[in-house]
């Protein structure tokens, strides 16, 4: 048995035969017998047992570039890559992967494994909710030489899934870690730049790096332009929390009227009410302004109720509202508050947008949206997220009575307006 042969398997792609050659002959106190040997290995996904291999090679040889790239590897393989967060071990394979690579001249090239570790490393800490480590660690990366090609994989079905480039994830990280350290006037450029250095975007970063922005003008006093680039946001995207950031800044705007409409469609919006609690506090506001204090303090006792049976901490604002309005915190169980106060916010939104009655005309293959035509033959797109009868799903000819909000097109670009809070009519199919 020779490394020739070894050798020739393993540049033929004969992984499995090379490496019982390699076995037989290592160690034999050759890097290059060591670094085939675990080169194989790990092509055959079996990088645990190439690491001992890749460290004896580094041992031999440490300024072998080829031994030092695949302990990086081996490294990342088994300590960086999929291994549970709480793991020392990945901290420190990090640091050594960033010693290994740092004369590496190829160190942005697919083949090393430098940036993958460092975001990896930088979506470590944002999950436990270190952000100056997360700009400690995408610190280290020079943004220009990242990727923007997008990464392709397979999703749990099979099917063909397209992923964020290096430099998405790099600015997704980076503007998350501005925005949660209050460093607006950062957060502000790096978002900028984000929509016009990354190519195409994904996992809704058009719209989390837009929502950045607006923000970020809200926070550093550009609030007119916050609120106008946050109510179009709103339009093209609606949610919750985006309804919630335009309320915002309507309030800061001084604009009762759209903090009130804003508030509301976010606490009408689908997601859980712990999610919509500032919404709540500016509908509260508003409805203390307007005088309707007995409907102001049952707002504020919903926030409490929630904050205080999630064993959330109190903040001084909502602290001092309860007092200064003599809010009753008695009994604070959410559910009966949420359920009191549910058909009062639906009144309202019917107040502001009076429903119409239509049917539904047209479901579109993916099952996702459809389209109304409402009584008098106007039609309305609606999404199925906007429909609220859990029992049933939206189906062609089904009687349906509506709201309605502005939209945005995203195919003819041009502001629209769609249907929402659409439900069957009993009786009627």
């Amino acid at each position: 048995m020779t490394r020739a042969k070894a050798d020739e398997l393993r540049r033929g792609g004969q992984f499995e035969e090379a490496a019982q050659e390699y076995a037989a002959i290592w160690p034999d106190g050759d890097k290059w017998t060591g670094w085939g040997y675990a080169f194989c290995l790990r092509k055959l996904r079996r990088s645990q047992d190439a690491l001992p291999v890749a460290r004896e090679v580094h041992t031999l040889e440490p300024a072998f570039a080829m031994g030092r790239s695949i302990l990086a590897w081996t490294l990342h393989d088994v300590h960086v890559r999929g291994v549970d967060p709480s793991e020392e071990r990945m901290r420190r394979a990090a640091h050594e992967i960033v010693v290994l690579t740092r004369s590496d001249e190829q160190r942005y090239e697919k083949t090393s494994p430098f940036v993958p570790t460092v975001l990896r490393m930088a979506k470590y800490w944002e999950k436990q909710t270190r952000s100056v480590n997360v700009l400690k660690w995408l610190g280290t990366l020079e943004s220009v030489r990242l990727s923007t090609e997008p990464f392709m994989r397979t999703d749990e079905r099979g099917r063909p899934q397209e992923v964020a480039s290096p430099r998405e994830r790099y600015y997704s990280g980076l503007t998350r870690a501005l925005q949660r350290l209050g460093r607006w006037d950062e957060c502000l450029q790096a978002s900028t730049r984000a929509l016009s250095d990354c190519g195409r975007l994904h996992h809704g970063n058009d719209v989390w790096f837009r929502r950045r922005i607006g923000l970020a003008k809200l926070k550093l006093g550009s609030v007119e332009d916050a609120f106008k680039e946050l109510q179009e946001l709103a339009t093209r995207k609606p949610s919750g929390f985006l309804d919630t950031d335009v309320a915002r800044a309507a309030w800061a705007l001084g604009d009762a009227d759209q903090t009130f409409k804003h508030a509301l469609d976010a606490l009408l919006s689908p997601s859980g009410i712990e999610f919509k609690l500032e919404a709540a506090c500016l509908l509260a506001n508003v409805l203390w302004r307007r005088g309707e204090k007995n409907a102001a303090r049952a707002h504020i006792r919903l926030c409490l109720a929630v904050r205080s049976t999630s064993g959330w901490k109190i903040p001084e604002s909502l602290q001092r509202a309860a007092r200064e309005w003599e809010v009753d915190q008695a009994n604070l169980d959410p559910k009966a508050i949420l359920a009191e106060l549910r058909p009062q916010w639906e009144k309202l939104r019917q107040q502001l947008a009076p429903r119409r009655n239509g049917a539904i005309v047209r479901i579109l293959p993916h099952g996702k949206a459809g389209f109304i035509r409402a009584e008098g033959g106007e039609q309305f797109y609606f999404n199925s997220r906007d429909w609220r009868e859990k029992r049933s799903k939206p189906v062609e000819g089904t009687a349906v009575t509506f709201s309605t909000r502005p939209g945005f097109d995203p195919k003819r670009q041009l502001a629209t307006t769609v249907a929402c809070e659409v439900r069957p009519i009993s009786g009627k199919g």
